[in-house]
């Protein structure tokens, strides 16, 4: 199926070749929309694991029931907090690990954008062009627009997760609640914002665009 612009668009090989990229580009951004959810689906579950076991530091090292029990063992608090804090790190690990992913899925766009935004400065003053849309697809500046929002959404996200992780300090009981709190905050806004740009895009990502 040809993209019904192509034919207005065939006296200038740039416009069709933003076109190309930006199919390219939101194919990229779906697929790895994936790969971030799945990283931060699945990272969810050390996150619980980094709570339950920060409250059981808190208890431990406050607890006052553990005084007569370190009396007679001096070191056994020390080895508990130990090993509560080895579990807590093996958890950061895998939220940081997550947040890596995150960053990856953030290069792959920014590239995409770029490349974009390079031909898009080559065919932005033919505004009848780059404005006219069909019932079945948008327009090409809608299109790059979404893609620039696409990328800030995704930076915004993986820079929040980011400083969080950061942040984060058994000793400072905001900032760890802080990252229980707000480390899913931006993601259904993230994906409802991203998913409703692919479904208007639903037919330009399958059709084949013909030099």
């Amino acid at each position: 199926m040809e993209y019904d612009l192509c034919e207005t668009g065939k006296g200038n090989p740039m416009f069709l070749k933003l076109l190309q990229n930006l199919q390219k580009a939101f194919s990229i951004v779906k697929t790895n929309l994936k790969i971030w959810d799945e990283a931060i689906t699945s990272s969810r579950s050390h996150l619980d694991s980094v709570q339950n076991l920060s409250e059981q530091h808190h208890c431990c090292k406050h607890a006052e029931g553990l005084n007569d029990i370190t009396k007679k063992f001096p070191d056994v608090k020390a080895k508990l907090l130990y090993k509560i804090d080895t579990e807590i790190n093996s958890h950061m690990t895998h939220l940081y690990a997550a947040v890596d992913v995150c960053k990856v899925v953030c290069d792959k766009v920014i590239k995409q954008n770029e490349r974009c935004q390079a031909v898009y400065k080559k065919v932005c003053n033919d505004l009848d062009l780059i404005t006219q849309r069909s019932p079945t697809c948008p327009s090409a500046v809608e299109m790059f627009e979404w893609l620039h929002d696409s990328e800030c959404l995704m930076m915004r996200d993986y820079q929040k997760k980011k400083h969080l992780l950061a942040m984060f300090s058994l000793t400072e009981r905001d900032h760890e609640s802080a990252l229980y709190k707000q480390w899913c905050a931006g993601d259904r806004e993230l994906h409802q914002t991203i998913n409703e740009y692919l479904q208007y895009m639903e037919f330009f990502l399958e059709m084949k665009i013909i030099m």
